[in-house]
């Protein structure tokens, strides 16, 4: 589904924030990008949706270079949901999903009784449908992350990319969070999402990438994560412990 070769990128000379970044992801597959702040995350993102240009290296999506889709391709096949969620005028939360639609209509057309319908469904589906006639930019900042993915979700893309999704949320919301990704990718949807969290990719499985300071990314498994290591990222004491109660290892600061 999606495949970088050797991506580097820098905003000047003396400052290279990837380095010979490679990676391969699957269709239902999630993959979780851990690193500090600063390192490099965002800008992967930003190389991944063509809204800034590598220094070198190959985007592959779906089969064909990342530079062979108009933008408008290129929205109806990956979507990114970025850490902030802003809305310009005081739209409800059913016209503000109903927008994800926009890539699949023609520029003087309008939404279909089909994609009426998929919102409700979607709505339903991540249970937010009591948001629905509230206007989103007076829900909270969980609230507006929900709707967000239902937004996202909406413009059936085939690859998602969540930008640090649990940001700001209390931890009730950010397990939400997790669960919704679960599901998306159960449903064949590619996910790949940043967190400051090493214990998110713990919960979420499937293939974890750590971008180190210096912009070179290490990628395998959660299980392959060293407490050493990302000690020594984050600058800070950080334990893999086997945790009975919780059936699973846990990374735990302290």
């Amino acid at each position: 589904m999606l495949t970088v070769k050797n991506l580097n990128f820098s905003y000047n000379r003396n400052r290279k924030v990837l380095c010979d970044v490679s990676f391969s992801l699957e269709a239902g597959s999630i993959m979780t990008v851990l690193g500090p702040n600063g390192v490099g995350k965002s800008t992967l993102f930003d190389c991944l949706c063509r809204l800034k240009s590598p220094d070198s290296g190959e985007i592959i999506l779906d089969g064909k270079h990342i530079n062979s889709y108009t933008i408008k391709q290129l929205a109806s096949i990956i979507t990114l949901l970025s850490q902030t969620v802003k809305a310009s005028f005081d739209f409800t939360v059913r016209e503000y999903v109903l927008m994800g639609c926009a890539p699949r209509i023609s520029p003087f057309g309008s939404p279909k009784a089909s994609d009426y319908d998929d919102v409700e469904k979607v709505l339903a589906d991540l249970e937010i449908s009591h948001f629905a006639d509230k206007i989103f930019t007076k829900l909270s900042g969980g609230e507006k992350q929900q709707v967000s993915i239902a937004k996202a979700i909406i413009q059936r893309p085939k690859i998602m990319l969540f930008d640090e999704p649990t940001s700001f949320l209390d931890i009730g919301n950010q397990q939400k969070i997790l669960r919704i990704i679960k599901k998306m990718a159960q449903a064949g949807y590619s996910v790949i999402m940043t967190t400051h969290n090493p214990d998110h990719a713990i919960q979420l499985g499937g293939i974890c990438a750590l971008i180190h300071p210096g912009g070179n990314m290490t990628v395998g498994s959660p299980e392959s994560l060293s407490a050493e290591v990302l000690s020594g990222i984050y600058k800070t004491p950080l334990h893999l412990l086997n945790i009975e109660e919780l059936g699973r290892c846990a990374c735990i600061a302290g």
